[in-house]
């Protein structure tokens, strides 16, 4: 007896479905990111047109503009290195690219280090790919239909930023030449993606070697390094030579806010981000799937190795990227701390008038040490990464029931709620891991001031006390919803807190939307005024976070 099977029929998908994720890699891949979208366009967008309206509102005569020039031209080099060439920052596009240009280039970068570290060598490791490259697709356009996927995210995300550059010149401009024209709004959007991808370029080459989080941590770090070496060439002449490597100083001159282009400066940095991202592809369709070549490091005790229960390995598979992150932002401290002595230095040589001028712009912060320095210039920004740092943490915290281990873990005598919360005060013990590193490195900067060193390394425990905030949300979204979304949800709470923080007092809101935001109740850590309200905030959030996701996880459907 036998029975024909003839072929199976081909499911009928209808370009809806095709689009939302159903007919190809790449479709999926753009589902998956929608959100991560929403966050960054909304981000970047949301900053030009909040900068837009506060530097309308701050310096709206011509009066303030010309102040303004002056303190621009009176800056000292060393300050200079940091902020960039001041072209034309009486008006609104070129202020805006003195003061923010290099803001946008760090969030779109981070973006795009993260999503390309992770959509092909994360996969891996969980052995989702694995299912996927058991289809009838060769490992190559796996590679190439996610990295399509990604760029066409960025793509759109540089549409919303050229859309909102041009926009905020159209409707906050108060003095002549603030109007920015469409082709200056596309030629700064275009800087921030090619860069951004460049960067991003860097972990993708070597995701398939060493793996996500070593691959982002050397990519942050060639991104933040870039940036300062290529500021300081021309005050540190040690810097001049490792400065040619950076796409930074390869577009020093590409400044369409400000009416001034280098188009073909854009030319190599597209040539860089394409062959890396060839590298890319090629490693991963050439390597076995999972393939890593770990860094040495120096042997760790057992107890941090994942062998001393479900805090121990949680701790110990972040030691890695908790240090990556601590150099990659600690580094910028240190080197923000070292400075501030020059900055005394040569503002010691300026006119009774400018250095007047200075203290009057920036009534509240002594620039000549380095605590003052770096709560200027440093712990804002800080606090942005330290935020998607939180994020990282909190998705290596979800993966264990995403990717499935969680049931195998469970199998043994622990419970749920056991598992999230233990779990979870090992991403606790990662986040003071980085705190620390970030406060030596901080540390050695402002001593080599011969400034107070001890001030800002414990004002550095804001940082830390802001992630471990973050990072109790994401566990209260995990636990209470589903530990997929809850490093898209930290994300989301830092991209609106940052917005909160600029935009109310920008604005003049009413005071009690600015306090909304975590990040105003925390005083100014770094020259030794403390907020105890703000503290409390981020214990409380973070212990009650914990404790929330045990519950919520102990109450659900493990997998939901």
């Amino acid at each position: 007896m036998r029975a024909d099977i003839g072929p199976l029929p081909r499911r009928h998908l209808s370009l809806w479905g095709r689009f939302y994720g159903f007919g190809s890699i790449y479709a999926k891949t753009i589902r998956d990111s929608r959100l991560a979208f929403l966050v960054i366009a909304g981000l970047l967008g949301g900053l030009m047109l909040v900068a837009g309206a506060a530097i309308g509102e701050a310096l709206g005569s011509a009066t303030a503009r010309a102040d303004l020039v002056t303190l621009a031209n009176s800056m000292p080099p060393i300050v200079q290195g940091l902020t960039g060439k001041a072209v034309n920052v009486g008006t609104l596009g070129g202020y805006m690219s003195w003061k923010y240009g290099p803001f946008f280039i760090f969030v779109a970068s981070l973006w795009s280090i993260l999503a390309l570290s992770g959509t092909l060598a994360l996969e891996s490791r969980r052995g989702s790919m694995d299912f996927i490259a058991a289809a009838p697709f060769g490992k190559r356009r796996l590679a190439l239909e996610k990295l399509l996927a990604h760029l066409t995210v960025m793509t759109l995300a540089m549409v919303v930023l050229a859309f909102a550059t041009w926009l905020t010149g159209a409707v906050f401009a108060t003095q002549p030449g603030d109007a920015i024209s469409p082709g200056a709004a596309i030629g700064f959007a275009l800087w921030v993606g090619l860069i951004s991808l460049a960067s991003g370029g860097v972990a993708f080459a070597l995701s398939p070697f060493l793996g996500r989080g070593a691959a982002a941590g050397i990519a942050g770090v060639v991104l933040f390094a870039g940036y300062v070496l290529s500021g300081y060439s021309t005050v540190v002449p040690a810097f001049a030579l490792p400065a040619d490597l950076s796409w930074f100083h390869w577009t020093a001159n590409h400044l369409p806010l400000a009416g001034q282009t280098d188009w073909l400066s854009l030319v190599p940095v597209a040539i860089s981000a394409a062959v890396l991202l060839g590298i890319g592809v090629e490693a991963f369709a050439r390597r076995d799937l999972g393939s890593t070549s770990a860094l040495p490091l120096p042997s760790l005790p057992a107890s941090v190795l994942g062998l001393d229960g479900p805090i121990g390995r949680s701790f110990g598979e972040r030691i890695g990227r908790a240090i990556a992150w601590g150099l990659g932002i600690g580094l910028f401290g240190l080197v923000m701390a070292a400075a501030s002595r020059s900055i005394a230095d040569d503002l010691a040589k300026l006119s009774t008038d400018t250095v007047q001028l200075f203290k009057n712009i920036f009534p509240d912060y002594d620039v000549t040490t380095a605590g003052g320095f770096l709560q200027l210039v440093f712990i804002q920004l800080g606090f942005i990464v330290v935020g998607f740092a939180a994020a990282t943490f909190v998705s290596a915290w979800g993966s264990d029931e995403t990717s499935g281990r969680l049931e195998m873990l469970l199998a043994t005598p622990l419970a749920r709620g056991a598992w999230a919360i233990r779990s979870g005060i090992g991403v606790f013990l990662a986040l003071i891991l980085m705190t620390a590193v970030i406060a030596v490195l901080v540390g050695i900067g402002a001593a080599t001031t011969a400034s107070d060193a001890v001030t800002p390394m414990i004002g550095t425990i804001t940082l830390g006390l802001y992630a471990a905030a973050l990072a109790g949300v994401g566990f209260a979204v995990g636990g209470l919803i589903r530990s997929s979304i809850a490093a898209e949800i930290v994300a989301l709470v830092v991209t609106a807190t940052f917005l909160v923080d600029l935009l109310a007092p920008a604005l003049k809101l009413p005071d009690w939307v600015h306090q909304l935001a975590l990040t105003a109740h925390m005083g100014r850590p770094m020259v030794g005024v403390w907020d105890a309200g703000g503290i409390v905030a981020c214990l409380v959030i973070a212990i009650g976070g914990l404790l929330i996701g045990g519950w919520g996880v102990s109450r659900r459907d493990i997998g939901r």
